[in-house]
């Protein structure tokens, strides 16, 4: 079996209370999951997802 490494680009549009962008960030950092599981093909090894924030043009 080969090990090969895969890039997922995903855009996730929340509504929020808070009123920084980065207490957003952090709860989402802090209490949310994605899960990518094995297949009968494929077995996961790593995984890490990279986050970043963007404000929208009224912001």
């Amino acid at each position: 079996m080969k090990t090969e490494e895969l890039f997922f680009i995903i855009r996730i549009e929340v509504q929020t209370g808070h009123e920084n962008i980065n207490d957003t960030l952090q709860e989402m950092e802090k209490q949310s999951r994605f899960l990518m599981t094995d297949t009968p093909s494929v077995k996961v090894m790593n995984a890490e997802i990279l986050t970043t924030k963007m404000r929208n043009k009224n912001n």
